[in-house]
């Protein structure tokens, strides 16, 4: 697979991607839930904390689902590097 930049998608191509990730997302979101319905059963009939860890591991699964990524930022340059480039640009130019 070539490296670099992903190729951008058209408007009809990404609201497709969309939709299917949309999808993804809601039918996970039904799994997570049933699961969380049926460990809370299980721990009101008295059980051990083993089912807490996992209701907090689900709860924790659901709301990374629901987030969005994080977007990336350009790392800014410190005062060093801006400095060396500016003095050679100084030295190019003479």
């Amino acid at each position: 697979m070539p490296r670099g930049r992903p190729r951008r998608l058209g408007g009809h191509e990404l609201v497709e991607q969309l939709n299917t990730t949309v999808a993804a997302l809601i039918k996970e979101n039904r799994k997570l839930k049933r699961q969380n319905e049926a460990l809370s059963t299980r721990a009101s009939k008295g059980s051990s904390g083993n089912v807490d860890r996992s209701l907090r591991g689900i709860q924790k699964r659901v709301q990374k689902a629901l987030t969005a990524p994080a977007r990336r930022r350009r790392r800014k340059r410190g005062a060093a590097t801006a400095t060396a480039e500016r003095t050679t640009r100084r030295k190019r130019a003479a």
